[in-house]
């Protein structure tokens, strides 16, 4: 089914299946059944069976170790290689099937994909990392690394309520903090403009370029 050990200092969960079903539900009445063996735990996802995994699937398995207090450390589905990354009009098309909503704050060292939008009802604390296809928002103070339009989408956008990230990237673009005050609570977009990434207090609006 799945096997876990302890591999320098991490909890390594590997995937030998492609049942997916299964492995959820066990994982979950494990977790159930034993409420410390994730808290504060850094989670590593390895194996076989993630190859056939969708990223929807692989997202719930995120979540799940979440719930229960994991710090989520390299847990990436595999890219297949006979498939390459869509493109930016498909991408867009599917962003509303594959929006992520996380209703917690993120502590330092977990990481969270979406092949969608995420949206945070909490902080991201330093060092937390949000990589999303579509946009990013924080519902609190993002603190750690937010990178937007990660296949290359520079229409994307990174929104928080208190936005004093430790670095920003919309698509290609890369920017890091820029040492302003971050106690100024001002809801606050980054966006790409003129070949670089600005940002600027949120005007609702705005539609940032788009139609």
């Amino acid at each position: 089914m799945i096997k876990i050990k302890g591999v320098n200092g991490n909890l390594v969960f590997f995937f030998e299946s492609d049942d997916f079903n299964k492995q959820y539900q066990y994982l979950q009445n494990k977790f159930e059944n034993n409420h410390q063996l994730l808290s504060g735990a850094r989670v590593i996802f390895t194996g076989g069976g993630l190859d056939n995994f969708s990223h929807e699937q692989f997202i719930s398995l995120q979540r799940l170790c979440l719930d229960y207090g994991a710090v989520l450390n390299n847990t990436e589905l595999p890219i297949k290689k006979a498939a390459p990354p869509p493109s930016p009009s498909l991408q867009a098309a599917a962003r509303s099937n594959n929006d992520l909503f996380i209703h917690r704050n993120l502590r330092s060292g977990q990481k969270i994909r979406s092949e969608g939008s995420i949206v945070v009802w909490g902080d991201v604390h330093e060092s937390a990392e949000i990589i999303a296809a579509g946009d990013i928002i924080i519902l609190g103070k993002l603190a750690g690394i937010a990178h937007a339009g990660c296949y290359g989408d520079i229409n994307a956008i990174v929104f928080a309520l208190n936005l004093c990230p430790s670095q920003i990237r919309i698509g290609n673009r890369i920017s890091r903090a820029s040492g302003n005050d971050s106690s100024r609570n001002i809801a606050e977009v980054a966006c790409c403009d003129y070949g670089g990434i600005i940002i600027k207090e949120y005007n609702p609006r705005e539609n940032l370029g788009r139609s």
